[in-house]
């Protein structure tokens, strides 16, 4: 499973925007259910993290 970390401003609307490499990288879909958690920063950069869940292995290593 992959997860993706990324900084963002809110639109006029307070929207937030998925960035497009988020959205290819993580695989993306309409209809598909994501996890938001919101923090409020002061860091003026703008900023995407991609990583892989390292227990997902210890996950599978189980079932097998």
């Amino acid at each position: 499973m992959l997860s993706g970390t990324f900084i963002c401003q809110l639109d006029k609307k307070n929207q937030i925007e998925i960035p497009g490499e988020v959205i290819a990288r993580l695989r993306l879909n309409e209809g598909d259910k994501v996890e938001v958690m919101v923090k409020k920063i002061r860091s003026r950069r703008l900023d995407i993290k991609i990583s892989k869940n390292p227990l997902l292995k210890l996950l599978d290593l189980q079932k097998g």
